[in-house]
């Protein structure tokens, strides 16, 4: 990348932070901002970035990106929201998303009909999971009941780790690998997969199992200091995520069980990788939305296919409302309710790693339909999620207010700010 291009990516984020309050009022986000950076330093303006998309840079970037979202994000969310019979956000995680692969599979053939079932299958597992990120004036918002603001995190932090197996194996499926050698291929391409899974689980939870316990240790008798905590989930997360691919596990999958039983063993220490999760994180997210504007969105753009942008109409407007509206049926909640959860799901970080992982690993042919249509379903979610995301959650709001006493939605709405989650139930 070359200098002028450090520049101001440099400057931008001094001065996104000197004055994000005010944009935040006026729904421009970070998403927006950067993805619109990288799109003006890019080839589509000034052409000051000059890294292609098959660079080892992209690649590293976008992988160390991904293992330490993954990881922060499993240390950092409470599973006992998922313990309670019918639990909202375990049922849109655990019913929504298949159903959201499902039903965004059968749009793909539809309406890419060059695809074959496995590719179909890739794309829509690709466009599943949600990023926060890109509606954070919702989860900011004060006007709304805590509840609804901790489903939407707690899914978006979970669900990215639970699509990962889905996407390595349809990955492979669809010809990532090579090719199976003689004899049976189902034989070889169930042992792979398993090892992928197997072994990443594996390595991830003794990682995180064991380095969280000596973490809880040290932290415990004051002989680790907040910055070596910080910089210890770091250190576990790479190792997760080297330490299973070098023995033919699935890497990201380690990252983010590793994640999980650091926050389940490491308690005294989850609020330091919490917070390296709104800061280093960060810093990584925003520099993947300037490559993905950069690079992927106007690779996207520069001859698009009408059958992609309806795809990622589709993907946004009706998989995934259709697929939580289906997965909460029964629970009794506000229309209103269903269709806000529904349509704050927006594509961000996940998508654009995976769409770079599945880049760098399929063929120039058989990845460039699937990187379009997922880039363009990110660019249209940054732009329609980021700009409704105020006005939409101030209606909301408004809408609880209006009703006395909000009957159906009385578990999230009567929530007061600040109250005791944890012993609250859906």
């Amino acid at each position: 990348m070359e200098s002028p291009a450090l520049l101001l990516i440099a400057l931008a984020i001094l001065g996104y932070g000197l004055v994000a309050r005010h944009l935040h009022r006026i729904s421009l986000t970070a998403p927006i901002v950067f993805a619109a950076l990288g799109v003006l330093i890019g080839t589509a303006a000034l052409d000051l970035f000059d890294v292609d998309i098959a660079s080892h840079q992209i690649a590293v970037l976008a992988e160390l990106t991904l293992v330490l979202v993954l990881f922060a994000d499993a240390a950092g969310i409470d599973l006992r929201l998922l313990h309670a019979d019918q639990a909202v956000p375990a049922r849109m995680l655990l019913i929504g998303l298949p159903l959201a692969v499902l039903i965004g599979t059968i749009a793909a053939l539809v309406l890419l009909p060059d695809l074959d079932l496995w590719q179909a299958a890739l794309l829509a597992t690709m466009l599943a999971p949600t990023d926060a990120a890109l509606a954070r004036s919702v989860l900011v918002d004060e006007r709304l009941p805590v509840r609804i603001k901790q489903t939407l995190n707690a899914e978006s932090g979970l669900n990215d780790g639970l699509a990962l197996p889905l996407v390595f194996i349809f990955l492979a499926l669809a010809g990532a690998s090579a090719e199976a050698p003689d004899g049976n291929p189902l034989m070889h391409w169930s042992g792979f997969l398993l090892a992928q899974i197997g072994l990443g689980v594996l390595v991830g939870l003794a990682a995180g199992g064991l380095g969280g316990r000596l973490v809880e240790r040290a932290v415990k008798a004051g002989e680790m200091d907040k910055v070596f905590e910080r910089l210890s989930a770091v250190a576990l997360a790479v190792a997760a995520y080297v330490g299973a691919s070098l023995i033919g596990g699935n890497g990201f999958i380690a990252a983010f069980t590793g994640g999980m039983a650091f926050g389940r063993f490491a308690r005294r220490a989850r609020q330091p990788v919490i917070s390296f999760g709104e800061t280093e994180g960060q810093l990584l997210a925003l520099m993947t939305f300037v490559i993905f504007g950069a690079i992927l969105l106007p690779d996207a753009l520069e001859a698009p296919d009408w059958r992609a942008v309806a795809y990622a109409l589709v993907s946004l407007a009706l998989v995934r409302p259709l697929a939580i509206w289906l997965s909460l049926a029964g629970t009794g909640l506000l229309t209103s309710t269903k269709l806000f959860f529904g349509w704050f799901g927006p594509r961000g970080l996940a998508s654009i790693v995976f769409a770079l992982i599945v880049e760098s690993q399929l063929s120039s042919s058989d990845a460039a339909p699937l990187v379009a249509a997922v880039s363009i379903t990110v660019g249209l979610s940054i732009v329609l999620h980021g700009l409704s995301a105020g006005p939409l959650a101030a209606l909301y709001a408004r809408r609880l207010d209006a009703r006395g006493d909000r009957d159906a939605l009385a578990e999230f709405a009567r929530v007061e700010h600040g109250s005791d989650l944890k012993r609250s139930r859906f």
